[in-house]
């Protein structure tokens, strides 16, 4: 089975290499940008299956960049990966707007966001 297609778009570094230090050994490809609008030319460029972004970055933020890659065809599914919390009110917001799901940072488990990934993906 095919693994999917990840676009992570954050801007912190440590946090993007461990995604690709996780991800890439295990078969999956890989792209990363630590700023949204190149994480957008990116997404235009592969079409990958799920995009993992950080709501608060430089330039376009989360939201933004939600409403941008759910407007595009194919449509990607996006997981939010964010260290914001507002007591669950932006979550709750974020997954009526249409993202697939939301994890806190720091991640307790890349295994659970992995599992995610990949119903994300079969959707």
């Amino acid at each position: 089975m095919r693994k999917p297609t990840i676009v992570a778009i954050d801007d912190e570094v440590d946090f993007i290499t461990m995604l690709q230090d996780y991800f890439a050994p295990r078969g999956y490809d890989i792209a990363v940008a630590i700023r949204g609008a190149k994480g957008i030319e990116i997404v235009k460029e592969k079409k990958p299956d799920v995009v993992l972004i950080d709501l608060k970055m430089p330039g376009i933020d989360g939201d933004e960049a939600l409403k941008l890659l759910k407007s595009m065809e194919p449509s990607p599914q996006v997981i939010f990966v964010t260290a914001y919390d507002d007591g669950g009110k932006t979550k709750a917001r974020l997954l009526k707007m249409g993202a697939y799901a939301y994890f806190d940072k720091p991640i307790a488990s890349l295994k659970e966001l992995e599992e995610a990934i990949n119903k994300a993906a079969s959707r």
